[in-house]
């Protein structure tokens, strides 16, 4: 009775692990949430700071993102309000496809991470502990382990501006849909998380720089489809909404040109501040909202469906085998075994004829 139980947990076990692989979605994107708040004890300043005004600005490159995200914070209380805030280093969350399936995105870690506030550089009192460091140590410290954090402090019934700067690794990223995937850049930017502050986001702006030669040509997908506007003419994408109560269908997900081999992203790093000093310099650009045109692309979780069937057959045969062999290797001596028999039956009645 043991051994069965056994043999039915097993059974359930590489099901459901067959099932998290096939699950569509995009892996190890670069990207990122809002910053937001982390700590229980905190929570006493839930809903009170709202988000008047968002906008994020993005560098597209071929293997990695620049950000720069602008946040006017409204202290909505009389009194100073302080808590730690924070940017995840790594998450997930899941999206809709086509209003039903739920679609895991997972995206990696931020690189030359830079918080000011009012116009004041921010010290980061805790960063994340590198991925490779868990592996070797087996670390786990808390809840805290996975952050960026800094200490963020709003006068009472007043406006705070906080800036946040960082680059993304887009080159590791793979789009999954069933048993098939596709390596390619990828970067995703959760707005779900907006709804930690008191609602609703006042208004917002998301502005896409295209770089490196990169066109609207080299998009695969975007998550929403529809959300964007193009300017043709400078490469650049602008998603504005206004009074925005963010869900998991706002999350935005980009997948966009192919994985590009040797990519050495720590080399990309060297130049950070330049990075950084470009984006700041499209944080400043100011082209008129009659110079952009509605535009729409495919879904990012969508694959050419040529491979599905073939990498299904393999799946399959490759369960298959273990039992397929021996009962073809069987049937094959029994068939040779058979044929020898016949033929030697057969010489023996022509002898005695």
């Amino acid at each position: 009775m043991q051994r069965k139980w056994s043999f039915i947990l097993l059974l359930f076990i590489s099901v459901s692990l067959f099932a998290n692989i096939a699950q569509p979605g995009i892996r190890d994107a670069g990207g990122t949430a809002d910053f937001s708040l982390l700590f229980t004890a905190d929570s006493a300043a839930y809903h009170k700071i709202q988000m008047q005004e968002e906008r994020i600005f993005v560098q597209l490159y071929k293997g990695f993102a620049v950000v720069k995200g602008e946040y006017e914070m409204l202290n909505t209380t009389d009194q100073q309000i302080s808590f730690k805030a924070g940017y995840p280093l790594n998450a997930s969350f899941e999206t809709t496809k086509n209003n039903s399936d739920l679609t895991a995105i997972l995206f990696e870690q931020l690189y030359g991470f830079k918080v000011v506030q009012n116009g004041n550089p921010v010290d980061v009192i805790q960063e994340p502990i590198p991925y490779e460091v868990k592996e070797v140590d087996h670390y786990s410290s808390g809840e805290n382990e996975d952050w960026y954090l800094w200490t963020a402090t709003f006068a009472p019934e007043s406006l705070t501006k906080i800036e946040v700067y960082f680059i993304v690794n887009t080159n590791n990223s793979n789009v999954r849909e069933g048993y098939d995937g596709k390596d390619y850049n990828g970067f995703v930017y959760v707005l779900e998380t907006g709804a930690n502050w008191k609602p609703p986001i006042g208004k917002g702006t998301i502005l896409v720089e295209l770089m490196d030669g990169l066109t609207d040509r080299d998009i695969h997908g975007v998550s929403p489809t529809n959300i964007f506007a193009l300017n043709e003419e400078n490469n650049l994408l602008r998603y504005e909404f206004a009074n925005l109560n963010p869900t998991r269908k706002d999350n935005i997900a980009i997948t966009y040109h192919d994985q590009i081999e040797g990519f050495d992203f720590n080399e990309i790093l060297q130049n950070k501040f330049q990075l950084q000093a470009s984006v700041e310099q499209l944080s400043t650009r100011n082209i008129p909202s009659s110079k952009f045109e509605p535009v729409e692309f495919d879904s990012p979780f969508d694959l050419p469906s040529y491979g599905s069937t073939l990498v299904g057959i393999l799946f399959i045969l490759g369960i298959s085998l273990p039992i397929i062999l021996p009962i073809l290797l069987l049937a094959f001596v029994a068939y040779w075994l058979y044929k020898r028999y016949s033929k030697k039956k057969m010489t023996s009645s022509n002898y005695k004829k």
